[in-house]
């Protein structure tokens, strides 16, 4: 079964699952709205490239990556660049699509961090009992991603800002002694080959699993960091836990701040509507209301994260819903507002 078809219930269900069970799919409009550059503060937006976006006009990119820096952002996460596994499904992005992608970009000032090839068989793979045949299974895709940064020249280009593993870390799957060190041994040649290729350590995305306590998930942590070199990038959570999901976060957060390592914290757009929460196979979801957003805001200000990136732009700050537009308003009059602010005084 592949991750789009899974459990809206189950553990393995993933923020890039979300987007693609209900069918959206990035495209242009209001695109950079939270996420992005205030006080103090770097941001930057994540883009899920599908075979769509191969036939993107310049123009198309220009607009929509103008609409992000206009607004503050000045980093953008590609999701991945292709996807691997079942036959039917398997797609890369056109060297021609990238090259625009990073053109664009470039020419507004926007840093591009490309996401490596992502192999959708991940959550059922991990999931197996047999740690053998999870070994075999990452060294497969391990190589994959190593001969994809090798083979490829993107990191030449002005606008390439680093590599993104587009994998997500939480501490059910990986807590294990066994297991937390078959990721170590993983991850290290990926960052290795990262570094040769790009001057940067690869970042890639964690999360809290209501399966196992925060406290193992710092653990895990500690246990990669003292072994690899890579940066974590937190997603929060709120949009299905609420604000309370920075709690279950704490112990990571104090580990991660205890030995000045370098994190990013991703927050989440929008809202897990109630009704459909415990449905198999169904997700539904809004964008989150202002005071909400102003709450995660004010943590992020705080959290001591290098960057802060926002989870989703599209679709949960571009749609023409009440809590879609409300979130443009406030966010283009607080953008102008600190514009203001920065200018020079007479």
């Amino acid at each position: 079964m592949s991750i789009f078809s899974q459990s809206i219930s189950s553990r393995h269900f993933s923020r890039r699952d979300w987007l693609r069970v209900t069918g959206i799919t990035a495209a242009g409009g209001a695109l950079a709205l939270a996420g992005c550059k205030s006080t103090q503060m770097v941001g930057g937006t994540f883009l899920q490239p599908w075979q769509e976006h191969m036939d993107w006009k310049p123009e198309r990119w220009r607009s929509v990556l103008t609409g992000m820096v206009e607004l503050g952002c000045d980093s953008l996460f590609l999701q991945w660049v292709g996807i691997e596994g079942e036959a039917s499904r398997t797609w890369e992005a056109r060297g021609r699509m990238l090259q625009t992608l990073l053109d664009e970009a470039g020419k507004v000032g926007l840093g591009v961090n490309i996401g490596l090839p992502y192999n959708e068989r991940w959550w059922d793979e991990i999931d197996k009992s047999d740690i053998n045949e999870v070994s075999g299974y990452m060294q497969s895709i391990g190589r994959n991603s190593i001969d994809y940064m090798r083979s490829v020249t993107w990191q030449k280009h002005p606008a390439f800002e680093g590599w993104y593993i587009p994998y997500e870390i939480e501490q059910y799957h990986w807590g294990p002694a066994q297991r937390r060190e078959l990721l170590a041994q993983w991850l290290k040649p990926l960052s290795e080959v990262a570094i040769e290729t790009s001057g940067h350590e690869p970042a890639i995305s964690t999360y809290y699993s209501e399966m196992a306590s925060p406290e193992l998930l710092a653990q895990l942590w500690s246990h990669l960091l003292d072994r690899v070199r890579v940066r974590p990038m937190i997603q929060d959570g709120v949009g299905v836990h609420g604000m309370n999901n920075y709690a279950n976060l704490e112990p990571l957060h104090q580990m991660l701040l205890k030995r000045a390592a370098p994190f990013d914290l991703v927050v989440e757009l929008f809202e897990r509507l109630p009704a459909t929460a415990n449905m198999r196979g169904q997700f539904q979801a809004r964008t989150a209301a202002v005071t909400r957003l102003r709450d995660q805001w004010k943590v992020a200000q705080g959290y001591g994260a290098q960057r802060v990136v926002a989870f989703a732009l599209e679709p949960w700050a571009s749609q023409n819903t009440p809590e879609g537009v409300a979130l443009r308003s406030v966010w283009k009059l607080d953008r102008a507002v600190e514009l203001k602010q920065q200018a020079p005084t007479r």
